[in-house]
């Protein structure tokens, strides 16, 4: 039998859930909400230029480990021969027998890459914000999820990795190994394929928002075109594409999410709706009109 000693026995409580701390949870959730709107061009260029500030601190520290990032070159190439999708030899072989291919592919290697995508994101925010706003958050994360593959794991292009495999950007008269070019890009960041991920998300930009059939059709077989392209002039591994790739998905869905919870915490709350709003006043007979005028 229990015996009440007339203590008061202390009261047992729920382990209390962890959650950041609000001063922690306010400013993220401002920057969010900032990023989920369209701004006006200086501003986004400015997102630009802060970008490209970690891609440059990215390059300087891959450049240190050139002989790690050519070790994860063989390691992919190694795991692609043994899926039997080792098919970079073949590509660029074929793509060198057909005269003047290679020179093409060298300028729309240089060229398409920056070109496309800053057009379609000009195009979208003059037309369409909210899908500007979508497209700029996906191609941010995915350049933000790259940048930390191009830090914790640097990795040769093909053309660096000493597997006979050639650069041929040189035919279109771009030396890529010149101290010029190699102050404005990372020679060991090639996985994943910055160049793929923006032209996938780009494709289905054009292909998603166009009206014209033949602009989405361009947006259709640019990354296919994006895909050969890389692959014959030696830049890229076939896991380096398929890796790009993986990151615009990831960015696009993250891109998508974002905007439509953003979409939903800004819209208005409804106000209650009245039945009938006129306000009761009392009559001379101590009823309220609203209750005079109801049929009891």
């Amino acid at each position: 039998m229990a015996v009440d000693l007339g203590v008061e026995q202390p009261k047992r409580t729920a382990p209390r859930a962890l959650h950041p701390p609000a001063r922690l949870r306010r400013p993220f959730s401002a920057g969010v909400a900032w990023l989920a709107r369209r701004h006006s061009l200086p501003v986004e260029l400015g997102l630009v230029t802060v970008l490209y500030a970690a891609y440059d601190t990215s390059r300087g520290a891959a450049m240190s480990g050139v002989g790690a990032a050519v070790a994860h070159a063989r390691d992919l190439y190694a795991i692609e021969r043994s899926l039997g999708v080792a098919i970079e030899p073949a590509v660029q072989r074929a793509a060198m027998r057909v005269p003047g291919l290679t020179v093409v592919f060298g300028i729309s290697y240089m060229v398409l890459h920056l070109l496309a995508t800053g057009a379609m994101l000009l195009w979208l925010h003059r037309t369409r914000a909210e899908a500007y706003v979508r497209m700029r958050l996906a191609l941010l994360t995915a350049s933000v999820l790259s940048l930390v593959g191009f830090v914790v794991w640097p990795t040769a292009p093909p053309r660096l990795a000493g597997l006979g495999i050639v650069g041929t950007l040189s035919r279109a008269g771009v030396a890529m190994n010149s101290p010029t070019l190699t102050v404005l890009y990372n020679p060991y960041a090639a996985f994943p394929s910055l160049h793929m991920a923006y032209a996938a998300l780009t494709g289905y930009a054009l292909w998603r928002y166009a009206r014209r059939r033949w602009v989405r059709a361009v947006g259709a077989a640019l990354p296919a075109w994006v895909v050969v392209e890389v692959v014959a002039t030696g830049n890229h591994f076939l896991l380096d594409v398929a890796a790009g790739l993986a990151v615009s998905a990831v960015g696009l869905v993250l891109a998508h999410a974002t905007v439509t919870a953003n979409r939903q915490t800004s819209r208005p709350q409804a106000t209650p709706h009245l039945s009938d709003p006129t306000p009761s006043r009392t009559t001379p007979g101590g009823r309220s009109d609203r209750t005079a005028r109801d049929p009891a």
